[in-house]
């Protein structure tokens, strides 16, 4: 019956040496990943700079595209209204037509 029971060896015990060694290996490891990671996140830093510097001048392009459609409005509106002058419509109601300024 002795000889169903089965028998747990000891691991040989690492050495010091080893220990260190390994020890060593791991720190170098983690040096490694840590210097990815910081990588990593410098290149999403760059990237957000990026989106945030495109979006800026996407922002500038279209205010300047909206400038220009107000005043391609507003050109269109005097031409308009010296059309109605050159037509007869009198001078009291084209005033009547204009915005109020303050």
């Amino acid at each position: 019956m002795a000889e169903d029971v089965p028998i747990l060896k000891k691991k040989p015990r690492s050495s010091p040496n080893s220990f260190s060694s390994e020890l060593t290996v791991l720190s170098q490891i983690m040096r490694e990943q840590m210097l990815h990671d910081t990588r990593f996140k410098d290149k999403q830093c760059d990237i957000q700079d990026r989106k945030l510097d495109l979006l800026e001048k996407e922002l500038v392009i279209r205010m300047e595209a909206l400038k220009v459609e107000a005043e391609h409005k507003r050109m269109q509106f005097k031409a308009d209204l010296l059309q109605l002058l050159k037509e007869g419509v009198s001078q009291e109601v084209i005033d009547n037509l204009l915005p109020i300024n303050n």
